[in-house]
């Protein structure tokens, strides 16, 4: 077994649920999903100990500070910073404990796993890395020109200071050609989902598209809005149910209030998003296709909506059709024409045939993405990388 060092913003799946309460606009959970069950997935044989930095803004979160915690669940000890309301002091603070806590759990055989994303991570883990040895793997999951609301010199800093580390394990080949510029070896993994069998709810007595995630225009919600309209003049037992995060609510609530048979649920919580895509006639990513998003990002909703054993439809990406040429309804593009061609494709099948086809994007999922899946692909990787050094 190894003993890895996971740094990142992601906390225990209980604790994140009981957190989210205090904000008054929830953060985006992209993030903490990915690497909750990336955490998880290392750990199924392997020590990991998680320095959890937890999100925090005076503005947002209700509570005054986040105190010092740990807790210990399976091969997993979460190691939560204490987290100052003020911004130089916390820091400060976090250097300190990061710094401390490294010293106390790590040895010569130790890997870190960071999230390089997030600048304050990568800021705290350059200046450790100045005063200790220790082998780092980066994990790229976006570009940092991606990210909403930042400047160059937030993509220059990210870029500048995580090209010296000694391995990354990327979604696609494109991020890996961005950040590892040293051409240090790396395996790039598309993703990685959870199969989740116990649900407390009965299924609802509706037919129902749905779609889970960012509430914004450039992520195609509007135009699959605007599709199911007409969908739902020509099918009117059917329903669309939208969770979500980041939303303009009147602006959606403007958009949605002429037909009844669309839905908002606000921010549900994970397992909650996963029930509702389980029952769902399909789940939809209408996330438009570019050339910037096909290269350095993976629409990790597909690869969830494929898990739930119901019908995913998705506008077309590069890297996921080669593994589901056949097993998603793809989209031609994000527009309403052919959101509207794909939901009446599914509602017009004959059920056996979308069964089936949801089943095997099932057992493909699975078998590639499954947490028992990713572990194998980077234990194999990490064994190869550093086989020299134990």
């Amino acid at each position: 077994m190894k003993k890895i060092i996971y740094i990142t913003t992601t906390m225990n799946e209980e604790d994140y649920v009981d957190y989210m309460e205090h904000w008054k606009i929830k953060p985006n959970p992209s993030n903490q999903n990915f690497h909750n069950k990336f955490i998880r997935s290392l750990a199924i044989d392997n020590f990991v100990d998680v320095i959890s930095i937890r999100p925090f803004s005076r503005n947002l979160c209700s509570l005054k500070r986040l105190p010092k915690d740990i807790k210990i669940e399976n091969n997993i000890t979460w190691h939560y910073l204490s987290i100052a309301r003020n911004v130089f002091v916390r820091i400060n603070s976090c250097l300190r404990q990061i710094y401390q806590l490294i010293n106390e759990i790590a040895d010569k055989n130790t890997i870190i796993f960071t999230d390089t994303i997030n600048m304050s991570i990568v800021y705290y883990l350059k200046h450790v890395l100045k005063k200790k040895k220790i082998r780092v793997v980066g994990l790229l999951t976006d570009s940092p020109s991606n990210i909403s609301n930042t400047r160059k010199s937030y993509t220059t800093f990210i870029l500048n200071n995580t090209n010296q580390y000694d391995a990354y394990i990327a979604l696609t080949r494109e991020l890996n050609d961005l950040y590892n510029t040293n051409n240090k070896p790396y395996l790039v993994n598309e993703g990685i989902v959870e199969e989740k069998h116990t649900f407390k709810k009965d299924k609802l007595a509706i037919k129902y598209f749905f779609f889970a995630g960012a509430i914004m225009e450039r992520y195609g919600i509007y135009n699959l809005i605007e599709a199911f309209k007409k969908i739902n003049i020509k099918y009117p037992n059917y329903y669309l149910l939208i969770a979500g995060h980041h939303a303009d609510e009147q602006y959606l609530f403007n958009k949605i209030k002429d037909c009844h048979n669309i839905r908002y649920l606000y921010t549900l919580s994970y397992d909650d998003v996963l029930y509702y895509e389980k029952y769902a006639v399909a789940n939809i990513n209408p996330r438009p296709f570019s050339e910037d998003l096909d290269h350095f990002s993976i629409p990790s909703k597909t690869l969830e909506y494929s898990c739930s054993g119901a019908i995913t439809i998705s506008v077309k990406n590069s890297k996921l059709i080669k593994y589901f040429p056949q097993e998603i309804v793809w989209c031609k593009s994000s527009n309403i024409d052919d959101l509207y061609e794909a939901m009446e494709k599914v509602i017009t099948n004959d059920d056996d045939l979308n069964k089936e086809i949801a089943t095997k994007a099932k057992e493909i999922v699975l078998d590639n993405f499954s947490l028992e899946a990713v572990n194998k692909k980077v234990n194999d990787f990490l064994d190869k990388v550093f086989k020299d050094e134990q």
